[in-house]
């Protein structure tokens, strides 16, 4: 399990996911696939999404390298 750091400029994430992952949402009507920020409400709802370490701002990801799962749907 990896550990991604990320950091927070007011209310949001900036760092986006280092493995590529984007997500769509059905209940915000966001129909094309956007990258999805560590951190952010729409990468907790990520399949590879494990936790986080909130104080340290880490989050702790399931992805490996042969996955070929690049999209999904958020909500």
């Amino acid at each position: 399990m990896g550990k991604v750091k990320y950091k927070v400029r007011s209310d949001s994430s900036k760092t986006p996911c280092p493995h590529g992952m984007m997500a769509t949402c059905s209940n915000c009507r966001i129909t094309k696939p956007h990258i999805v920020h560590v951190g952010s409400w729409m990468e907790k709802d990520c399949p590879f999404f494990a936790g986080e370490v909130i104080g340290k701002k880490e989050v702790l990801c399931n992805y490996m390298p042969t996955d070929l799962f690049r999209t999904y749907n958020s909500r």
